[in-house]
């Protein structure tokens, strides 16, 4: 929920234009968590099933409903989606995106001819979610998650056009922060990043979490977000 509420905030702060925000979940969420979440009138909040996860991972997230994410494509009563992961802040004006051809992905820190799915701009399809139900016990899946499961349906991305690559800011993750602090040219490098992503653990909200430069910011926009309606 705090990841939800951070990401939002996040937007609302990046002033993004009036649209629906839809917040697929499952009914692993709880009654208190949903009514929560709903009494913000920005998010629009949609139930769905659970796909779970056919990989062996050791990431907790991933097992029960790691595949869930695909339902994104079954949305169809929306023309053209922007997904971003909850783990996410959007830093600017990301707006643009709908304008991008579809599916659309940022590139990975490694491999870097993969994408990550942490941001996706699709266009929903049953046709494609069915394609993908059948192949979900077909295709491997290079990091146990989504991830590497769509980087498999969609093999050829590292070769489409650069309308559907995106620049590595719509998705910076905070990976790359770490590995290359001790040369700060390489992170100046990505600015302006538009939404930065907090993957790997420990999460900004965990007990065990280091408050880091990017972590505080983090706590800014959660905090920003309990300010009432």
């Amino acid at each position: 929920m705090m990841a939800v509420q951070a990401l939002a905030a996040s937007l609302k702060a990046a002033k993004a234009q009036p649209m629906p925000l839809l917040v697929l979940h499952t009914d692993q969420v709880s009654a208190g968590v949903q009514s929560r979440l709903a009494a913000d009138p920005s998010l629009q909040l949609r139930c769905v099933d659970v796909i779970p996860n056919p990989h062996v991972t050791d990431v907790s997230g991933w097992v029960n409903s790691g595949f869930t994410k695909l339902r994104l494509w079954e949305q169809v009563d929306f023309e053209k989606i922007v997904y971003i992961d909850a783990d996410c802040l959007v830093l600017e004006n990301i707006d643009e995106l709908f304008q991008r051809e579809c599916p659309a992905f940022c590139p990975d820190v490694f491999p870097p001819d993969k994408f990550n799915a942490g941001v996706i701009v699709l266009e929903p399809s049953r046709d494609v979610f069915e394609e993908m139900k059948d192949k979900i016990a077909v295709l491997p899946s290079h990091d146990g998650g989504d991830t590497g499961f769509l980087n498999a349906f969609f093999p050829d991305w590292y070769r489409w056009p650069h309308e559907q690559r995106l620049p590595f800011q719509y998705n910076a993750l905070r990976t790359m922060y770490w590995f290359t602090r001790a040369n700060p040219g390489y992170w100046e490098s990505i600015q302006p990043v538009k939404v930065l992503h907090f993957c790997s653990s420990p999460k900004p909200w965990d007990k065990e979490a280091k408050k880091g430069d990017l972590e505080v910011l983090w706590w800014e926009h959660y905090l920003k977000s309990q300010v009432p309606f």
